[in-house]
């Protein structure tokens, strides 16, 4: 049975959030508040590993702070945070089927958890007792001065003479306090009430009852619905319906195939690249192709809505859409072979390995649009699914060190492919190993690079890129041995040794 969480726990949790997080970095902080909070859900009754989600989140969650201190991937760490969310979300709401209706809960307990936190508050303040009197002050003046602090925050960041007006205040008051007290670490405190929101607004709250209904309404599989209506003295509105989606798919069929067919010669097994930047036939070229895959699957979920999944002469329909679909997985397949071609002549770049993922996604998307289309389904069927696949795709991309992976790839391929210096400088620290190239490397480098790339000259040359990469590589080696312990993650870790190593030879 489901127990309530206590507000102590609130107060404990903020102050070793506090305690992990204050002026460090990400890193064995994030395994061990995740340790926290899943034991909290845990002793609490929670989480029950009968259900799907539970087991789903509660292992992304896990792997994704396992990930991030392997390889401190920005991405791990936010699919962290995201996993922490949606399974609090799935903790008050147990019966869900899909992770759209999860966020959607969580959005609306921004409210509800500050709302039960309150009157959670109350009703001890109602008990007899002196403890009690303690939550009166927090009423009357810790909570009312938080709210002021955050605002004046946010006011201070937005006018520069705000800000300094308040600087001067602060710092008055500052003082003030620091004669009577002492020294008081006020960002300390800022982290801890952080960290205090962010649990509220984790642990308590409830489902919104609309989404829940609306949860519990939802079905995967489509049924008819009757419909008597005659459409302009012919046979039925249905049948009108079914003769305009069979010559719109049959047109677009004939496009597309003709679309396909130009890029099967010219992309798939045609292609020369003649020394051009490959930008309408990538950056623009790919999202016009991405964009027209996803409204072509409005366009099946909007005929294969309702009745014409029943229609009893709809068999051409559907042979018409399933090749239509097919086409588009061919289109996604075309995509990807222009991002590939792109990645031998450009070198790997963040947006180039998202495009490759984006694509897997939409692959996914046009299968479970062809399983609706078969069976049939309704658009909820595809959103969870979807939904679901898409977290998924973005939990494994955390799983690797691409800033380490492009570094490697980029200069192994240097003979082929563009060096762009300028994006290769502004690469992480933990890729600085792979990064560092000698002066006489990085010649090579550039002899080769005029030779195949007339453009090389309008970008950073190699001696300025050497010298970015020492002064970072300085300042990295200084700095890590100042870090906590708890912000240690693998990926830093091990450049800063193959670093300090190779600077004491």
């Amino acid at each position: 049975m489901r127990r309530n969480i206590p507000l102590w726990i609130l107060f404990l949790g903020a102050i070793l959030f506090a305690i992990l997080f204050h002026m460090k970095q990400a890193g064995l902080n994030l395994l061990l508040f995740n340790g926290f909070i899943l034991g909290v859900l845990l002793i609490y009754k929670r989480i029950n590993f009968r259900n799907f989600h539970h087991v789903i989140l509660t292992m992304g969650m896990l792997l994704s702070a396992v990930f991030s201190v392997l390889t401190n991937s920005g991405l791990a760490i936010f699919m962290n945070y995201l996993s922490m969310i949606l399974l609090s979300a799935a903790a008050m709401f147990p019966e869900t089927r899909s992770i759209i209706h999860l966020i959607g809960i969580k959005v609306l307990n921004v409210f509800y958890g500050f709302r039960e936190f309150f009157l959670r508050l109350r009703q001890v303040d109602e008990k007899p007792g002196k403890f009690p009197k303690f939550w009166k002050w927090v009423k009357i003046l810790v909570i009312p001065i938080a709210i002021i602090l955050i605002f004046v925050a946010i006011y201070r960041g937005a006018s520069p003479w705000f800000d300094e007006m308040a600087g001067g205040f602060f710092e008055t008051i500052g003082n003030v306090l620091t004669s009577i007290f002492g020294e008081i670490d006020w960002w300390w405190i800022a982290t801890a009430m952080l960290g205090w929101l962010f649990l509220v607004f984790l642990l308590l709250g409830k489902a919104n009852s609309d989404i829940v209904k609306s949860e519990m309404k939802a079905k995967d599989v489509l049924f008819r619905r009757r419909n008597n209506r005659i459409y302009r003295g012919r046979k039925t509105a249905l049948k009108a319906e079914y003769r305009g989606a069979l010559f719109l798919l049959i047109g677009l069929n004939l496009i597309l195939l003709m679309v396909n067919s130009l890029d099967v010669i010219n992309v798939w097994f045609g292609f020369e690249w003649e020394g051009e930047y490959l930008k309408q036939f990538v950056h623009e070229g790919t999202w016009l192709l991405i964009f027209s895959i996803l409204i072509s699957i409005a366009i099946i979920l909007f005929y294969f809505r309702r009745n014409l999944n029943f229609y009893p002469k709809n068999k051409a329909l559907k042979i018409v859409a399933y090749a239509w679909m097919i086409q588009n997985i061919v289109l996604a397949v075309s995509v990807l072979i222009r991002n590939m071609h792109y990645i031998d002549y450009f070198n790997l770049a963040y947006k180039r390995i998202g495009v490759i993922f984006f694509i897997l996604a939409v692959i996914v998307g046009v299968i479970t649009v062809m399983i609706k289309i078969s069976k049939p389904k309704t658009a909820f069927f595809l959103l969870r699914y979807n939904a679901l696949s898409i977290y998924l795709i973005f939990l494994i991309m955390g799983f690797f060190n691409w800033d380490v992976i492009i570094a490697r790839h980029n200069f192994d391929h240097s003979e082929t492919a563009f060096v762009h210096y300028d994006y290769l400088v502004n690469l992480d620290e933990k890729a600085l190993p792979c990064l560092e190239k000698e002066r006489d490397e990085l010649q090579k480098i550039d002899e080769l690079q005029v030779g195949q790339f007339d453009f090389a000259l309008n970008y950073m040359s190699s001696e300025l890129y050497y010298c970015r990469i020492q002064e970072k590589i300085d300042a990295f080696v200084e700095e890590y041995p100042e870090r906590h312990w708890l912000s240690w993650n693998y990926a830093d870790f091990n450049a800063y040794r193959m670093l300090s190593g190779e600077s004491g030879k």
